[in-house]
């Protein structure tokens, strides 16, 4: 690794300008050169060739989403740790804000920090391949108005068929995304699973599950559905497809810095 840090922020938050600057002008304090993007394929393609020391990237907990998943998925490298600055509204992915940045590069500079590994997921689709998600897949219903029927097995062993707006397949990170807003768990931070929830099911029946992180989810959509991948909509699912979701190979790596308590930050930031 050399002496760079590498900056990407999101273009389509207000002031990012302005953040920008001031990320860029507290690298140069700290004697370090930085490199700024606005492209996050052009960002990981470059740190696949000459990795710096560690990506800043500012926006909130959607552009980190994003950002994994485009490297993640063209097979760029995940190996550079990741400082997110928040500019977004909750940034549970977020270690800090600009007011906090240079302490933060600060403490990782000195090494006194750790890496936090996020495991992540992936889905083979019949047909067309493998698609790789930090948080969570979705198959979801068509329209507003319709019912979604889809039958969910882990290991082999139905679920039954869930009838009503879909299912989420989380890993243990996407237990505070999607999944906790229809009604799953919050999973503690050290350990692996993987969540399967239901979203709005037409039965009461139909419970969220807690399956193993070997485990091998498979979904089938009865009806046609739509798959969606850390809340961006990938591909329609004709009816009678079946999709399998278990662990990747791949994980993410964040830079925390100090306690990190998962349950207060659903408090803080959850309201």
């Amino acid at each position: 690794m050399n002496e760079s840090i590498f900056i990407y922020v999101n273009f389509s938050k207000p002031g990012y300008k302005e953040v920008l600057k001031r990320a860029e002008s507290i690298v140069a304090e700290l004697g370090l050169s930085s490199k700024s993007f606005l492209n996050p394929i052009i960002l990981y393609h470059t740190a696949s060739e000459t990795p710096p020391r560690c990506i800043v990237t500012i926006g909130g907990d959607g552009t980190i989403l994003g950002n994994v998943s485009i490297a993640a998925n063209s097979n760029f490298t995940l190996d550079v740790p990741i400082l997110g600055v928040n500019l977004g509204k909750i940034g549970f992915f977020s270690e800090t804000d600009i007011d906090g940045l240079k302490a933060a590069l600060e403490s990782f500079l000195a090494g006194d920090y750790r890496i936090e590994e996020a495991s992540m997921l992936k889905t083979a689709i019949e047909g067309v391949g493998e698609c790789h998600c930090l948080n969570d897949f979705m198959v979801a219903k068509k329209g507003f108005s319709s019912v979604s029927h889809v039958e969910v097995s882990v290991d082999g062993c139905s679920m039954g068929v869930i009838h009503g707006d879909g299912v989420v397949i989380s890993s243990s990170t996407g237990s505070t995304g999607y999944s906790i807003s229809a009604g799953g768990p919050v999973v503690a931070p050290n350990l692996d699973v993987i969540l399967v929830t239901p979203i709005c099911p037409h039965s009461l029946t139909a419970r969220p599950v807690v399956a193993s992180f070997d485990s091998k989810i498979r979904v089938t959509a009865l009806s046609a559905c739509v798959l969606h991948s850390d809340g961006v909509q990938l591909m329609p699912i004709p009816a009678n497809t079946s999709i399998t979701v278990q662990k990747s190979e791949k994980t993410a790596k964040f830079i925390r810095i100090g306690e990190r308590n998962i349950f207060r930050l659903i408090r803080e930031k959850l309201v």
